[in-house]
């Protein structure tokens, strides 16, 4: 905890500006996502009125929307129901969700706009500390913290549909390869146990443990029992929907989403974009490093592997939200490349 602040205090107004630039991305990502127009009651020669709602009104808006949110009831409804929508696996995600309603809630009754500026912070602090502990991690060169950086703008410039589990899975993911990394195994385990009640997809960070622990399997094994023994408890109440692969992986075609049956009817730049935007470019930058590293390291590649098919699998093909959780790992290429060139120029003044 010392070396953390001793961190902060040595960098202190370049860590603030990142800060800020961070907080703005974000920022503008709200403001750009939300329609600031209201339909009236009112038409003007038949067609339907719209107004600009005040910055002020639209700011106390968003913080109800954060409150009554229309998925707060899929998240409450402990009923076993297999809808083939997307939006069932939610019910497993009920801790988080319930925090964060709380404190909402209770920022609501201080002030209506509390919320909205609540949102911003803590969503913006999220991928700050993101960055610090990757940074922590792996002493990541500037130009590596500016690739950081236009991830996320890039990411953040799309529609996002629920950057918040991405956000916080990312963050928890950074935790797990600083605890892996060095060996601190009860902050892996509890970093692990929050990404699952995050999301489930968070199972997949338990495999990070054999980054930078090879052998110990036993380690993982007992992290996938623990952790896996936490998210049963916690939704026992719906065991019959956690034991159904449909619960978490709906067949069924998702409306409103990019599907299968829907890139055969795409044009060419669309499909293009689509690849590049969701697939070439986030796993590219990581498997450019790995292709540059002559020791690859078999468990970051099949982590790569694994989010690439769970993406192509469990997730919406447009969904880019998704693709921040790769951050973490294209920072892990990029140690591995950069630890092998210190290594070779080692070898050569030894000589």
């Amino acid at each position: 905890m010392k070396r953390f602040i001793s961190f902060l205090n040595k960098d202190y107004f370049f860590n603030l500006g990142l800060f800020l630039i961070i907080t703005v991305i974000f920022l503008n990502h709200i403001h750009n996502t939300t329609n600031p127009y209201k339909k009236i009651d009112f038409k003007f020669q038949n067609k339907e009125t719209f107004i600009l709602i005040e910055k002020s009104e639209l700011k106390k808006e968003l913080s109800k929307n954060l409150i009554v949110k229309e998925s707060h009831k899929m998240f409450f409804d402990r009923e076993c129901k297999i809808t083939g929508d997307f939006h069932d696996r939610h019910k497993v995600r009920w801790v988080k969700a319930l925090f964060f309603k709380t404190i909402f809630n209770y920022a609501y009754t201080l002030d209506e706009k509390l919320p909205y500026y609540l949102n911003i912070i803590v969503h913006s602090l999220v991928i700050f500390l993101t960055l610090i502990i990757l940074n922590k991690t792996f002493n990541l060169e500037r130009k590596y913290v500016l690739i950081f950086l236009l991830y996320i703008t890039f990411v953040f410039q799309q529609y996002l549909s629920e950057y918040d589990y991405s956000i916080f899975e990312t963050f928890f993911l950074s935790i797990s390869l600083y605890a892996s990394k060095n060996k601190k195994y009860l902050l892996f385990l509890l970093s692990c146990s929050l990404a699952i009640l995050n999301r489930e997809s968070g199972f997949i960070i338990i495999f990070s443990w054999l980054l930078f622990n090879n052998n110990e399997f036993k380690k993982l094994f007992l992290s996938f029992i623990l952790t896996g023994l936490i998210f049963l408890i916690i939704n026992f109440d719906i065991l019959e929907c956690l034991v159904n692969p449909k619960f978490f992986i709906p067949l069924e075609r998702q409306e409103g989403q990019v599907n299968f049956s829907d890139i055969a009817n795409m044009n060419f730049v669309s499909l293009v974009k689509l690849l590049l935007t969701n697939f070439l470019l986030p796993f590219g930058i990581g498997f450019y490093y790995l292709a540059l590293t002559v020791n690859k390291n078999k468990i970051l590649i099949i982590l790569f592997v694994i989010y690439f098919f769970t993406f192509l699998i469990a997730a919406p093909f447009h969904d880019i939200s998704v693709r921040l959780i790769l951050l973490p790992l294209i920072m892990t290429s990029i140690y591995f490349y950069n630890l092998e060139k210190i290594l070779k120029i080692d070898k050569s003044d030894a000589h």
